[in-house]
């Protein structure tokens, strides 16, 4: 209570003191101007941001689009919505029906955005969810017309119709389409392993002839001489073969005389110098190399337990040499 009285009590004397000094008017003059102004930013002008755009009604019917600055009648206009121009993105997952029947997960990536605000607000209710709903309608519908082959090999078709039949329906709602892109099209569980056993069995056909084809290739450039050298030569040769069938050609016999000089080597008499043509997929490349170390490990300790046989053979002839009849020793007797 006491501060409100202290309160008066200075306003009272900074009117006296206004009043004394002939200032009074001049003074109340532009504390009116300042509230003023103060109240009409607080209730007329609205500012949006450069990418926005604001519906304006009048009256409760269309009036105008503003953007920036604007200037709003309170009681008489009203904002009715505040609509982003700038583009937007919209990942949409559909699981679909293809022609046959198979249940397939398709993923499209839309970019659209709006043209025409006006139609954005009064054509459509909620365009984005909306939006979201036509794509995955005709996403399924489209899928429908065609197998699962089909969709995987026609996937710039496929978006090609996709785009054909949405664009009219967004033109009249306000919007466009920027890009639309099928990201993913995905069959069931049970088809997808069947289609990677498919492609692992593929694979793995084409290591063997591979490896059987670097086989060849290193014993026509060396002949019987790749009994003489040890496994990680053996193997040291074979990788060379498959990474020259991993380029653009296969292994040639002459150039192959270089690895074999540099391993201690020679080369076999006669060896040709034609050029067979051939190209190996990276995991076709890793596989032949699996197969290519698997073997001459085998093949390495076939030929240690084969020694090991011959030499135990002959610890036993030796033992049955040593066991028999000699006659000096009963001539002595």
């Amino acid at each position: 209570m006491n501060g409100i009285l202290v309160g008066l009590l200075i306003f009272a004397g900074i009117i006296a003191l206004l009043y004394y000094l002939n200032i009074l008017l001049p003074v109340l003059g532009l504390l009116t101007f300042i509230v003023s102004l103060f109240i009409f930013v607080k209730l007329f002008l609205k500012k949006y941001n450069p990418y926005e755009a604001a519906v304006i009604y009048r009256f409760g019917r269309f009036h105008r689009v503003n953007k920036g600055w604007t200037i709003v009648l309170p009681w008489i206009e009203k904002v009715g919505a505040v609509i982003d121009l700038r583009e937007q993105k919209q990942n949409v997952s559909v699981p679909a029906i293809s022609k046959e029947g198979l249940k397939v997960d398709m993923n499209a990536l839309v970019y659209y955005y709006v043209q025409n605000p006006k139609n954005v607000v009064l054509n459509v209710n909620d365009f984005q969810t909306s939006f979201t709903d036509l794509v995955e309608s005709s996403i399924r519908d489209i899928a429908a017309d065609f197998n699962f082959t089909q969709l995987l090999v026609n996937v710039e078709h496929v978006a090609e119709l996709l785009k054909q039949r949405i664009a009219p329906i967004l033109d009249r709602w306000g919007m466009a389409m920027k890009t639309l892109e099928i990201m993913n099209i995905k069959p069931p569980e049970s088809v997808m392993e069947a289609l990677e056993s498919v492609k692992v069995s593929e694979q793995n056909l084409a290591a063997k002839r591979f490896v059987a084809e670097a086989r060849r290739i290193v014993t026509r450039a060396l002949g019987e001489g790749t009994q003489s050298f040890d496994d990680r030569t053996i193997t040291y040769l074979y990788v060379k073969a498959l990474e020259n069938m991993k380029s653009a050609k296969m292994l040639l016999p002459a150039e192959f005389m270089d690895v074999v000089h540099g391993q201690g080597g020679k080369a076999a008499p006669g060896s040709s110098n034609r050029l067979a043509s051939g190209m190996i997929a990276g995991s076709t490349f890793t596989k032949a190399l699996n197969m290519i170390t698997d073997e001459v490990k085998k093949e390495s300790v076939n030929k240690d337990n084969q020694e090991e046989e011959a030499a135990a053979g002959f610890d036993g002839m030796d033992g049955s040499f040593n066991g028999q009849y000699n006659p000096e020793e009963k001539h002595d007797n």
